[in-house]
This record gives C-alpha cells, sequence and structure tokens, in this order.
C-alpha cells in the first residue's frame, strides 16, 4: 500500500486489489471502468474477476482508494511472460475526480511495481488514435494521448488494433500502442528491439482470438515488426491531426 496526496492535497492510498475486500472489485468496475471504456474494450466483469484471482494467472491490479473510503481509480495490467512484456489493460480515473492527479499517480506507482515484481524488458499501453476516435462519453482520445506523453510514453510505429475480447465482439480499430517503460535490454540505437513487441503481439492474438489470422489488419500488424527493429511514430501527428 502507497499513500499519496494529489491534487489539492487529496489523500489517496493506492492498494493491489488482493489486499482489498471482494466488493471493492466490483465498485472499481462499476465505478471506474465502466465509464471510462466502450463494451468492445472491456472485459466481463466475471472474466475480469476470474483473471484476478486466478493464482496461476498473469493479470494484476491496483486501485485507488479515497481517504473515505472509496474506489477511484485504478489500472490493470497483463503479463505476458514469453515475451517479458507487460500490458497496462485499463488506467482510468472515476469521472468526477479526473483532472485532479489520480491517474497519473496510479501510473506511476504501478510501473514502479510492476518494474519491481517482473522486470519487465517493456511494459505497453494502448490508447485511441484521436485522428479516428471521438469523446463518445469515456474521455477524450486527444486528452488521454497528452496526458501519456507527458508522462514519458513513446508512441511505436505499428498498425495496432485491440483483439476482439469476446467471439461475438469486433475489434478496435486505430489504436496506438505505447510504451511506457523500456528496458536497456531491449534499446537498439534511438529503435526498439522488434523481438519482444512481435511475441506479445502474436501472444496477444492467441489469448484474446485463439488464432493469428491472415486477414489485411493482421497482415500489416506483423509486417510492421517483422524486421530487427520497430521505430518511433510522431506523437505530434497522432495528438493534432484531428
Amino acid at each position: 500500500m502507497t499513500e499519496k496526496n494529489v491534487g489539492g492535497g487529496l489523500p489517496i492510498r493506492i492498494v493491489d486489489i488482493g489486499d482489498l475486500p471482494a466488493n471493492m472489485l466490483d465498485e472499481f468496475y462499476d465505478d471506474v471502468l465502466t465509464p471510462s471504456f466502450p463494451d468492445e474494450e472491456l472485459l466481463s466483469p466475471d472474466a475480469l474477476a476470474a483473471a484476478l484471482a486466478d493464482p496461476a494467472g498473469t493479470m494484476c491490479a491496483s486501485v485507488a482508494v479515497s481517504d473515505d473510503g472509496f474506489v477511484v481509480g485504478g489500472a490493470v495490467g497483463q503479463w505476458f511472460p514469453e515475451c517479458r512484456v507487460l500490458l497496462t489493460v485499463y488506467l482510468a480515473t472515476h469521472p468526477g475526480r479526473r483532472g485532479g492527479g489520480i491517474g497519473r499517480a496510479v501510473l506511476r506507482e504501478v510501473r514502479e511495481e510492476w518494474l519491481r515484481r517482473y522486470d519487465p524488458l517493456l511494459i505497453l499501453g494502448e490508447a485511441e488514435d484521436p485522428r479516428y476516435h471521438r469523446d463518445r462519453g469515456f474521455g477524450d482520445p486527444g486528452r488521454r494521448l497528452a496526458f501519456y506523453l507527458n508522462e514519458g510514453a513513446r508512441v511505436l510505429d505499428v498498425p495496432y488494433f485491440q483483439p476482439r475480447l469476446r467471439p461475438e465482439d469486433v475489434r478496435v480499430p486505430h489504436l496506438l500502442l505505447l510504451a511506457f517503460g523500456i528496458d536497456d535490454r531491449c534499446r537498439r540505437g534511438d529503435d526498439l528491439d522488434a523481438a519482444p513487441v512481435r511475441c506479445f503481439l502474436e501472444k496477444n492474438l492467441l489469448v484474446n482470438e485463439g488464432a493469428i489470422g491472415d486477414d489485411p489488419e493482421t497482415s500489416a500488424l506483423r509486417n510492421a515488426v517483422e524486421g530487427p527493429v520497430v521505430q518511433w511514430a510522431d506523437p505530434l501527428a497522432a495528438h493534432h491531426e484531428r
């Protein structure tokens, strides 16, 4: 558990979800995640709970709890051990508490915790590309990207999409793949070693869709990482071409 003071000096505790009563996960899902992500980007509550409860699983989560006992933010991560890559699946703040520094505190805390726990080569994240996505009531994509960039994230130059989470769902196109943490072991000059990225993209498809397809979107994604390195995209293009 970590005590933090955020905007206005408001105290929060950042706590591993496993150290809290079960109803706090429901509160996190209903009050923080559901207002922050559309259905096609969000695991079902049962699927998330099962993944977090699985002792052999690879999902982890920490939440921010206010001094009056409410869940006001949090993050969910998924570890891909074969690739030594951790995906920041969700990072969100309660809609009524956005802009007060909670998201920043959570991101910084979980990034340090995940570095200690997993020793990853990469900590990755996803964000809607503001050139293609608009605010549908879940938060402004441009502001979200600006927040990530201000926290040091870099955009990988790959045509990323979120795999479908359920057979009846569709993929979420036009997402940006971000690096929140980069170990020196996978730096290649100014570029990034493609091997862990390629491994993650393949495992992420297998975990969620059960196969690696040969459709145009998958082929374009795999082609982007078939070389020895992945380059960085210009984040200003994604942020300003709106």
